[in-house]
């Protein structure tokens, strides 16, 4: 699970992740990845990095204002073994994507781009696609990842209105 850590050291993670992207796949790949989390976080999104040795990043929205909000990732890109995970075994356990609808919709986004094929079965599991995708199909990942994140922000208005009508 990625730790959003102190400022200094999210800097350090992300510098990290982006030199081991820009030594381990090719300048397309890597722009193409880039790219995509400039374009989240410009939507509002945050980014959390992992601290093992191979830095992964985890594209994040986040709900609240405390250390402990709620958060939500749809992918894990590890940038030295050249994959992105597709979290569906992590999403099954938070709403709304434990709504199996939902996540289905969200395979059905990403197997839509040349290249990915997720399989049906790993629905509730942690499928992957090579982070090349990202080389010539990065706009479609960002619409995919546009998608999650209104989904997960829709789904989250309606629970505060729900709790408390006068939130909105």
């Amino acid at each position: 699970m990625p730790s959003p850590g102190t400022e200094d050291e999210r800097q350090s993670a992300a510098d990290r992740f982006e030199a081991q992207l820009r030594d381990n796949q090719t300048k397309e790949t890597a722009e193409g990845v880039l790219g995509a989390l400039r374009f989240w976080e410009q939507q509002g999104g945050h980014l959390a990095y992992g601290r093992a040795s191979e830095t992964s990043c985890f594209p994040m929205v986040r709900f609240g204002g405390t250390p402990d909000t709620r958060a939500l990732w749809p992918l894990a890109i590890y940038p030295v073994s050249g994959t992105v995970e597709v979290v569906f075994q992590y999403l099954k356990r938070r709403p709304p994507f434990d709504d199996e609808p939902l996540r289905r919709e969200l395979m059905t986004r990403l197997n839509g781009i040349e290249g990915i094929d997720l399989a049906e079965a790993k629905l509730d599991l942690r499928p992957s696609f090579p982070v090349e995708i990202f080389a010539g199909h990065s706009e479609e990942i960002c619409a995919v990842l546009e998608w999650f994140a209104h989904t997960a922000a829709l789904a989250e208005a309606r629970r505060m209105l729900d709790e408390d009508p006068g939130t909105l």
